[in-house]
């Protein structure tokens, strides 16, 4: 048997560093997952506002209800209209309304974010320039 010297020994040296390397990535998953996962869960409920202006008639005013039904009023006259013939049917009424491309949106409360975002891209594609949101008058004695 032979003795060993103590430079034939091999040396391991403990490194002090922390790897934080997985912990940033389970970070970012977890931030990708919060960012995907909020804006559905919140919902969308739209403003109340003390001091708006609604002017009924003097601009075309899109409806859509709680169930997604779209109506379209045009000089006081409402008429039903479904999402595919949306982009169509505004922009005949904005074809007879050239310097007037102004169109009220009011949708329910309780309505998928996603239903007012498509009509106000038809919209948008139909040469709506302005888009103004109706809200409600809060009840006096009421907060939220």
């Amino acid at each position: 048997m032979s003795i060993r010297k103590p430079s034939d020994v091999l040396k391991f040296e403990v490194a002090a560093d922390i790897n934080v390397t997985p912990m940033i990535d389970v970070m970012l998953v977890l931030l990708i997952i919060f960012m995907v996962v909020t804006p559905v869960m919140a919902g969308a409920a739209l403003p109340q506002a003390r001091n708006a202006e609604y002017e009924p008639g003097r601009h075309p005013t899109l409806v859509i209800d709680a169930r997604g039904r779209m109506k379209l009023e045009v000089d006081r006259r409402a008429e039903p209209v479904d999402g595919a013939s949306l982009r169509a049917r505004l922009a005949s009424v904005y074809a007879a309304r050239p310097s007037d491309h102004v169109l009220y949106l009011k949708a329910d409360r309780n309505l998928e974010y996603t239903r007012v975002l498509g009509a106000i891209e038809s919209a948008r594609a139909a040469g709506v320039t302005r888009l103004a949101a109706i809200t409600e008058t809060p009840r006096r004695g009421r907060r939220r």
